[in-house]
């Protein structure tokens, strides 16, 4: 399958954008909940296919001058998702998936075998994918997705220490 260059290097500028845009909001939120922040960021080399080799970057987050937390930008091809940041502490790391409206889902179809119709059904994932954002993935929690807020970002601080 060959997939054109221009669409590839248009899905890595939109996922460094919404990387940028992640780092962004986090540490506004961060300083709102009243913590101190300072960030730091070193480049990065993602490889996937289809791309192959690509830059981007990771944010070191230093939250009230003892808890280091980084964002690691880990991929944009993915099943079911158009990107993927761990945010990685000392305790472990957690996901971010970028979804669109609805989620991801399977959808089977089914030939019967007295006529030529086709039944279809289809499955989400996922519960509460209402708008396309990205989401906190926590694996404790069965198909239920947090988006990215700032309601969420104690509870993952608490996770990563």
């Amino acid at each position: 399958m060959t997939i054109d260059r221009d669409r590839i290097e248009g899905e890595i500028r939109w996922y460094n954008k919404n990387l940028e845009s992640v780092k962004t909001k986090l540490k506004m939120w961060l300083e709102e909940l009243g913590h101190n922040v300072s960030i730091s960021e070193k480049e990065a080399t993602n490889n996937e296919e289809p791309s192959g080799l690509y830059k981007t970057k990771q944010f070191q987050f230093i939250i009230d001058s003892n808890l280091k937390i980084s964002l690691i930008p880990y991929g944009i091809w993915l099943i079911g998702t158009k990107g993927r940041i761990d945010i990685s502490g000392p305790s472990g790391s957690e996901k971010l998936i970028f979804l669109s409206k609805g989620g991801s889902g399977m959808i089977s179809e089914v030939k019967k075998e007295t006529d030529l119709a086709i039944e279809k059904s289809s499955h989400k994932y996922f519960k509460n994918v209402d708008i396309e954002d990205w989401y906190w993935y926590d694996d404790s929690s069965y198909r239920v997705l947090s988006r990215f807020t700032k309601d969420i970002v104690e509870p993952l601080l608490e996770r990563l220490q």
